[in-house]
């Protein structure tokens, strides 16, 4: 029996279409086997509108509420590895290190994830990146994230400003699994688990990647992949930094995500093109650290220094009631 069922929802799996009356398929809307969905229906969950038609959907809190407020319902495909990478990751959400979106999977027919709507990483950039701290937070986590699903052996293959997003406080105080300012990482349909881990897996074939590979390899160590996605990532956040003139990233950054980025050979097996993620984590730290004792070194220059520039305009006032103007002059 159970072989039968897992054999249905193999066959049901995703895109998921509404269809018009005589079979058209519409993109943007959502099937009625979702609509009616008695999970859905329990929690109260409409679905509005397609984000990625026949896949995910989403809700509103209200009709009338904020639209950033809402849930996600994502339909899982089961000849990918995407649920067992859930199940295994929902387990250990209480680790800091672990940037896993919160969710629910529903297991009532064909298996499903609800999740927080969240915003993109661009909205995060604009509420943070007028102050470097904001950008290295950011920047941080995102680091942080991925290293800790290679310590977990599961490499995400598919890292770019899509698949990572994050919450303000509508969203925080609305959901309260998330936490206001946290950075996410989701959409694992194409992530794949390992039974080796970073620095003892050899190449795979890649699996299709909104980023391109360079030189046109198709061969690639997965975590390596991983580590490189992750430099344009953080290019690619720090381009849209400068387009909208919040803040100017630092060469250090820039010469960071290059290191991230490497210069690829076309490692057949372990790759050394590139640095791990967990070694790319503690660098980061180090760049951290660096810029805030440089940020309290500058408050406490500009403290001390301001002190001294009013002691000596209250000393000068203060000469000047006392004194008579010829009072030094007749002192030499």
């Amino acid at each position: 029996m159970k072989d039968a069922d897992k054999v249905s929802d193999v066959d049901d799996n995703p895109p998921w279409y509404a269809t018009t009356p005589d079979g058209d398929i519409i993109l943007g809307a959502v099937p009625d086997r979702l609509l009616c969905h008695p999970e859905l229906q329990r929690r109260g969950i409409v679905l509005r509108e397609s984000m990625k038609p026949g896949v995910a959907f989403r809700s509103f809190a209200t009709d009338d509420g904020p639209p950033d407020q809402g849930f996600v319902v994502k339909v899982l495909d089961l000849n990918t590895q995407e649920l067992e990478i859930y199940e295994r990751l929902l387990g250990h959400l209480d680790s800091p290190q672990n940037h896993t979106i919160p969710c629910e999977i529903v297991r009532n027919g064909h298996p499903m994830l609800i999740m927080p709507l969240l915003s993109p990483i661009e909205y995060m950039i604009v509420g943070r990146c007028s102050s470097l701290s904001g950008l290295l937070d950011i920047f941080y986590q995102i680091i942080e994230g991925v290293a800790y699903l290679h310590k977990h052996n599961v490499a995400h293959m598919d890292l770019c400003p899509a698949n990572v997003a994050g919450a303000f406080e509508s969203q925080s105080d609305f959901h309260a699994s998330l936490q206001l300012w946290r950075i996410y990482i989701y959409d694992f349909d194409t992530s794949l688990q390992f039974v080796h881990g970073p620095g003892r897996q050899h190449a795979i074939t890649l699996p299709e990647s909104q980023t391109p590979p360079p030189n046109g390899l198709t061969y690639f160590d997965p975590y390596s992949w991983d580590v490189y996605c992750l430099g344009h990532l953080l290019d690619q956040l720090m381009n849209y930094c400068v387009a909208l003139r919040r803040t100017s990233p630092p060469w250090l950054l820039r010469r960071y995500a290059r290191w991230l980025i490497g210069n690829e050979r076309g490692c057949s097996s372990v790759c050394r093109c590139r640095p791990t993620a967990k070694r790319a984590l503690r660098v980061m730290s180090t760049i951290c650290l660096f810029f805030s004792v440089l940020r309290w070194y500058s408050t406490l220059r500009e403290t001390i220094s301001g002190a001294f520039r009013r002691a000596f305009t209250v000393f000068s006032r203060l000469s000047a009631a006392t004194f008579p103007p010829h009072f030094f002059a007749n002192m030499s």
